[in-house]
């Protein structure tokens, strides 16, 4: 055993002239062995070593062996290992886990060494609070003081790792009454009841009153702001006061807004009036209440904000008031928002109200370029697209070089054998060192080995923004067109979604759950599962690429028959639920499908179904070479439209 571990540690990271049926046969047998070592069952691994002793990954399965093995019996040789492999994809993880190993044991002063060297500039509170136990083990509570104190002083409850610090800092004296009060004022700003009342527990019933009037009006602002004869005309009061009125005028602005005038003798200060105003203002125009558009325009007379300004003009695009629209496009701080979209809609607004001359060169201007607005403005012109595609010159030379490097080896067989995550860490890791003509190669390379997520994230920025057979490729061709006929769904919507949505990453997760290709919730894949009687089984389902795409396009199809057939609704459902575009449908008459989706309320929902648009029309290109115009996918949104029961 000692000998084979030796010999482990004087690999070289890259494998030397494997042949390809010889690197397959390794790439199955780290397949086959990587459960057993993550399982600590190195004995099960030994008998593929001799087969994977010049295989790139073999330090992964070591690696994956020492993770589950934490314990004093294998510090040294961790020591050891991760100074050999200090920057490699598993470096990071096996190194937290061990830094949290030693801190269960208190193992303080070696934790404190790794923390120091590797640890500190990247650290998390918990890592941070377990330095600060490691240095109050060791006698260092000038440091714990000092830091320990800024860690304390945060408006969210921090980790169980900080316990000891702050019992110490409490024991210490430092955890003064003034000073609980002002992390009680933090909190209460960002809504953390919980550890408000916390912190006022050995403090006086004045203070303990503060905090549950705070809670009363966070449960029930319209209740509490209803009774302004309970409100004094305090700093702490116009703080409450203040934080009701925004938190009412998310939940129901009218009502805020109503409200309002009973506090018009409180002595706010000019700024905080206005700020609380402004969410009014936003309140309306986000849920296209009556009147919105002239309480917008009245704010923007007392409010700096950008955000006013482009309420504003949407609101006014909302209504065809195309006057309006100017005015408040006019107004919009060049500095303060993309102006494509301003210069679109200005040229918009120019040619509704007839006045060609002046819209058709803006027109011409976005119609020289490739994207939405470009289309858009190229249908108004009734012109060709421009599609100024330039399909990359390889250099060979270049490519091999960097296909050699071992970081670019292990990339390649991490991606190779399913390890997708870690793959793309060590691929930014690789491209780190890399000029930007050397990492528009790295794209082309990337492309080669079908990793098509890193070659359009990699030839972003490099000069390559033209070859759309690199930044729009047609990967799982026939599933995609297959299943999304099937589902009656347009291929190119379906390519547009899920490049959209990950980038064609099988394994990628969202912050909120959704998992795979299109991106879909766990429930959702269950349920459209269900609907469509395709075995189901949880995240391997989701991950697999085919069942995903199969999920993803009957969920797709759900929403176009839900509404009209109209990608632009389809898209913003398939994004922020079908229940929001609900809500964001006109209430009386219908409206450019290019205006709703400029006003749909969420940024982000904005930006994806343009997206999607976009690079639906790019993929119409590339299958079909004759793509639908643009404006010929974009019907009318409908007030009247009868959805279909989900």
């Amino acid at each position: 055993m000692v000998r084979i571990l030796c010999l482990l540690l004087l690999l070289p990271i890259a494998a030397a002239g494997a042949d390809a049926p010889r690197l397959e046969e390794q790439r199955q047998a780290f397949r086959t062995a990587r459960p057993a070592a993550e399982a600590g069952r190195w004995e099960d691994v030994e008998p593929y070593l001799e087969l994977l002793a010049d295989y790139p990954l073999l330090p992964d399965l070591r690696a994956a062996w020492l993770r589950s093995r934490l314990g004093p019996q294998t510090d040294q040789e961790l020591a050891g290992f991760l100074n050999r492999y200090p920057d490699l994809g598993f470096s990071a993880d096996l190194r937290l886990k061990w830094a949290y190993s030693l801190a269960d044991r208190q193992r303080w002063p070696l934790y404190l060494q790794l923390f120091e060297s590797r640890l500190r500039d990247n650290a998390g509170t918990e890592l941070q609070c377990l330095a600060l136990r490691a240095r109050l083990a060791t006698g260092d509570l000038v440091e714990a003081r000092r830091s320990g104190m800024a860690l304390w002083l945060s408006a969210y409850s921090q980790p169980r790792e900080c316990d000891a610090v702050f019992e110490f800092l409490e024991q210490d004296g430092l955890l003064t009454d003034e000073r609980r009060r002002q992390r009680i004022a933090l909190a209460l700003e960002a809504g953390q009841i919980r550890l408000a009342r916390f912190l006022a527990r050995p403090l006086t019933p004045a203070d303990q009153a503060l905090v549950e009037n705070w809670a009363r009006v966070r449960t029930n602002p319209d209740k509490e702001l209803a009774q302004p004869g309970r409100f004094r005309d305090t700093v702490a009061d116009r703080r409450l006061i203040t934080y009701g009125f925004r938190r009412l005028a998310q939940l129901d602005p009218e009502r805020a807004r109503s409200l309002w005038p009973a506090f018009a003798d409180f002595e706010f200060a000019s700024a905080r009036r206005v700020t609380i105003e402004r969410a009014f203002a936003l309140g309306y125009a986000r849920r296209y209440l009556p009147g919105a558009l002239g309480i917008l325009e009245k704010q923007a007379t007392i409010d700096d904000d950008p955000l006013v300004d482009q309420w504003r003009a949407r609101l006014a695009l909302r209504e065809l008031n195309w006057h309006a629209a100017l005015d408040a496009i006019a107004a919009i701080d060049p500095g303060g928002a993309s102006q494509t979209n301003w210069e679109f809609w200005q040229a918009r607004a120019l040619h509704a109200l007839g006045r060609p001359a002046e819209a058709n060169p803006v027109f011409e201007s976005l119609a020289g370029e490739r994207g939405y607005y470009s289309f858009l403005s190229a249908d108004h012109l009734e012109r060709p697209y421009r599609w100024s595609n330039q399909p990359a010159t390889p250099d060979e030379e270049v490519i091999a070089l960097l296909a050699a490097r071992p970081r670019f080896v292990r990339a390649r067989e991490l991606f190779m054998t399913g390890m997708y995550s870690r793959g793309r860490g060590e691929w930014s890791r690789a491209l780190a060192a890399l000029e930007p003509a050397q990492r528009a190669q790295a794209s082309l390379l990337a492309q080669r080995w079908g990793w098509y997520s890193r070659a359009i994230a990699t030839a972003s920025g490099t000069g390559l923004s033209d070859d759309l057979a690199l930044r729009f490729p047609l990967p799982w061709r026939d599933a995609f067109e297959r299943l999304s006929l099937e589902a009656r769904v347009d291929p190119t919507l379906a390519y547009g979604v899920a490049r959209s949505e990950s980038l064609f990453m099988p394994d990628v997760a969202s912050a909120a759950g959704a998992i795979g290709l299109m991106q879909l919730m766990p429930a959702t894949g269950r349920d459209t599962a269900r609907r469509a009687r395709i075995p189901y089984q949880g995240r391997h389902s989701l991950t697999d690429p085919e069942t995903n795409i199969a999920l993803g396009t009957r969920y797709l199809g759900r929403m176009l028959e839900r509404f009209d057939n109209n990608p632009a609704l389809a898209a913003a459902a398939y994004n922020a639920g079908p229940h929001r575009v609900e809500v964001w449908l006109p209430r009386d008459a219908q409206l450019p499908a290019d205006v709703w989706i400029d006003t749909i309320p969420f940024r982000e929902t904005r930006r994806y179904v343009r997206r999607v648009l976009a690079s639906d029309t790019v993929f119409d290109w590339r299958i079909n070479e004759q793509p639908k115009r643009l404006s010929v996918r974009l019907p009318p949104v409908r007030p009247d439209r009868v959805a279909t029961a989900d």
